[in-house]
């Protein structure tokens, strides 16, 4: 699975990552790689929507796909960028060969 990060917006704290699957499958995939890391639950908050989250953890990150925005992770408090850019980069990488 390919990921990227395309962008991350200032103003509200969304990292915009890039796909090769235009789906949630992606997003999906890289929430439960964080979530097996570090021992937690996944979960989603409003059923039926293409939104998760993971019981715990420490960023309060909200991974999301919808068919206008693609695949983002949007950050609870934006000081915390460096560090969950660094986290998503190192997922990204684990999941590369990985087919969904």
């Amino acid at each position: 699975m390919y990921y990227k990060i395309n962008m991350v917006t200032e103003e509200d704290g969304w990292i915009v990552i890039d796909t090769d699957d235009r789906d949630a499958e992606p997003v999906k995939a890289l929430c439960a790689s964080i979530a097996e890391e570090l021992g937690k639950e996944m979960f989603q908050p409003y059923e039926g929507d293409a939104q998760f989250m993971i019981q715990g953890d420490p960023y309060k990150l909200i991974f999301q796909y919808d068919y206008m925005f693609g695949t983002v992770v949007i950050l609870d408090k934006f000081e915390d960028k460096d560090t969950v850019i660094a986290l998503l980069e190192r997922h990204f990488e684990k999941l590369k060969d990985k087919k969904i």
